[in-house]
């Protein structure tokens, strides 16, 4: 009777309800029905029967284990932004937002059969949108709520209201989904379409959904609890509704700047709009784990063949994205300005080209080592391909400590063009021009690695990533990092404060070349070889470009920025080039009309000018880059949100507030 009692949902709630189930329920419907959702589980399943579906044990764990990570988070969301909703912003805004940022990206993708021009497509839709947004807003004048107008504290009643509205949230969604899935189910069966065997299934699931969905809503409302303002006791045993918790937060958060006052309270529960807040965001990242870790095995499903030609692009986007990790320890944390950071890339790679080669024996006049052991050796030669890089960080730190700015720019401009000719013309270790070929592949027990099966690089990449990413969250959190964050703000100022600048810039140098020194490694093992020709001027730009777009001092922001510029630079323009030879594409029709005025065009002689469009754009329009750190949003936006603050001096005396400026007793 009480469980009953729970899943009744009130008058207010009913809302909430119709609100996030019909806003979630049809993005994940068109996964299930209109992609492959539903054939990568009836795959499953008849494997599981012995039916057919998949051959290999390992492919089918896979599967199982990303349908259930996906479809138990989307539940369990389903109950927290039930939970978390304040009620306030109307349904029909929240469905337009999920028709654009979820809705458009699954329909492109899904028409164009290839992931990444759909997000490039839905990237472009999305800036015109933004773009028209903002026009509407400042037509019908349509302003943000204040931060702290819907801000509650809540007491014991109010927790179980919530806990209960989680509960509903999941359950109710999870009732529907079945129902509708059943129903398609049916459908499917009565058109000869669905096997007789699966029936089983679908009567285990419909009965099955609705019980995962109560407890999976009992989980999310005690992560959406951990979110709340508590009202305080008072003293009685009982708390108090709107005293102390509320006003306590209330005051903590008007001392600080309404920038941050906003950052702080949006991710209160609670909220105007909880699907942008933190508790959201763990949700959606678990589900883009899910994705990643297991995509090698869901390609195929999504895309059909191709799939090793896709895993290999991707392989060498996440290089990128090591890079750009790098590059902002010294760039965004210190703020020292590195134009050679090509160089370390370029020491790391032919660090492990020699040594994974039959380059050092045969320049030492040594026997042959056995492949195998050369193989095994690229495990303890990552590190210390990262090492020796980080060594020549700190050489190349030592004479730039007493430069900054420019003057620092063209000493690493001048390092970054010296490696590379050194290696060109140490043609006895080196080759020369003709680079170091038949460099070996690494080698893992049970893992068949060489350059023509990328999955094991995928997720050696994935490893690489998942490493420089725990490093850079762990260097930005602690002294050192918060000593590199003082001397880009200020470097006196730092000094003064007890920052020793010789160590933490020398660090600084050090780290990033280190993770470009994983990053060459990487590289020359996967492509087999290693030659002066890929390390130029230019691409210490582009690398720099990754770090500018996606937000300087951002983790979040560079990975985002180095996915992007890899994708414009080198695998957009070839896929495009692709889908302009196929007549079922749209980009059929645009290649001929553009090849009737231009006869030499192609996508990829232009990928220079879209990226140089693309800078100006973002340099126009949003300065701090796509995913910004909250510090330097701040800085860029301080007078247009808070105004210009007002000083003594700028008083006229005899008005108002001109004795508390200057302090007149």
């Amino acid at each position: 009777m009480a469980i009953a009692n729970t899943l009744v949902p009130e008058r207010d709630t009913r809302a909430l309800l119709v609100k996030w189930i019909v806003g979630l329920l049809v993005p994940i419907s068109v996964f299930t029905f209109l992609w492959s959702g539903e054939a990568i589980i009836n795959q499953s399943l008849l494997t599981i029967l012995g039916l057919g579906g998949v051959s290999d044990i390992g492919i089918l764990i896979q599967i199982t284990l990303f349908i259930i990570v996906f479809y138990t988070t989307v539940i369990a969301l389903a109950g927290y932004l039930v939970a978390a909703d304040s009620g306030q912003r109307g349904m029909i805004a929240l469905w337009v937002d999920i028709a654009v940022y979820v809705l458009l990206p699954l329909f492109l993708v899904i028409s164009q059969n290839n992931l990444i021009i759909g997000i490039a497509l839905s990237a472009v839709l999305l800036l015109v949108y933004f773009f028209i947004r903002r026009r509407v807003y400042k037509a019908l004048r349509i302003t943000t709520v204040p931060p702290l107008q819907n801000l509650n504290a809540l007491d014991a009643e109010q927790q179980v209201a919530l806990k209960k509205r989680a509960i509903m949230g999941s359950f109710w969604f999870s009732v529907v989904f079945a129902i509708v899935w059943l129903i398609v189910d049916l459908i499917f069966y009565f058109n000869g379409q669905l096997p007789t065997t699966l029936l089983i299934w679908v009567v285990i699931r419909t009965l099955l959904l609705p019980v995962v969905g109560y407890f999976l809503g009992r989980l999310a409302g005690v992560i959406a609890l951990r979110r709340t303002l508590v009202a305080k006791g008072n003293g009685n045993g009982e708390n108090t509704t709107d005293g102390d918790g509320k006003r306590i937060k209330q005051r903590q958060l008007e001392k600080l700047s309404a920038t941050r006052m906003r950052e702080e309270a949006k991710d209160l529960v609670p909220n105007d709009l909880p699907q942008r807040s933190s508790g959201a965001m763990r949700f959606y990242l678990i589900l883009l784990v899910a994705f990643v870790l297991f995509y090698p095995v869901l390609d195929q499903y999504l895309f059909g063949f191709g799939t090793n030609g896709r895993l290999a692009g991707y392989g060498d986007a996440g290089y990128y994205v090591i890079l750009a990790l790098g590059l902002n320890i010294v760039v965004g944390f210190a703020g020292l300005l590195d134009l050679g950071y090509v160089a370390f890339f370029a020491i790391g790679a032919y660090t492990w080209g020699i040594f994974g080669s039959t380059q050092l024996t045969n320049v030492l006049n040594l026997a042959a080592i056995n492949p195998h052991r050369l193989s095994a050796l690229f495990w303890p030669m990552v590190i210390v391909a990262a090492l020796v890089a980080a060594l020549f960080g700190v050489l190349l730190g030592i004479p730039t400590l007493r430069l900054r700015g420019d003057y620092l720019a063209i000493v690493t401009l001048g390092f970054g063009e010296i490696v590379p000719i050194v290696f060109l013309e140490l043609d006895q270790y080196t080759n020369g021009t003709n680079g170091i070929v038949g460099v070996h592949s690494p080698s893992f027990f049970g893992v068949n690695w060489s350059v023509v099966t990328p999955v094991p690089y995928y997720y050696l990449i994935l490893a690489l990533i998942a490493f420089s990413i725990f490093v850079n969250v762990r260097l930005r959190d602690s002294r050192l990092g918060r000593a590199w964050i003082a001397i880009r703000e200020d470097e006196i100022a730092a000094a003064s404060s007890g920052v020793n600048l010789v160590t933490t810039k020398l660090f600084a140098f050090a780290m990033g070349a280190f993770f470009s020194g994983i990053a060459g490694a990487y590289h020359t093992a996967k492509l087999g070889l290693v030659s002066p020709d890929s390390f130029s001027f230019g691409d210490s730009i582009i690398f720099l470009a990754m770090g500018v777009i996606g937000g300087l001092g951002s983790i979040p922001g560079v990975i985002v920025g180095a996915l992007l510029v890899y994708t414009l630079n080198v695998f957009l323009p070839a896929q495009l080039d692709a889908s302009a030879t196929d007549p079922t594409s749209v980009f059929f029709g645009i290649n001929n009309a553009i090849v009737h005025f231009i006869p030499s065009f192609t996508f990829g002689n232009v990928r220079n000018l879209i990226f140089g469009i693309l800078l100006v754009v973002i340099m126009i329009f949003r300065p701090e880059g796509l995913i910004p750190s909250a510090r330097r949003r701040r800085e860029l936006h301080h007078t247009e949100d808070e105004g210009v603050e007002v000083g003594a001096l700028d008083v006229v005396p005899g008005a108002p507030g001109f004795e508390s400026e200057v302090r007149v007793e």
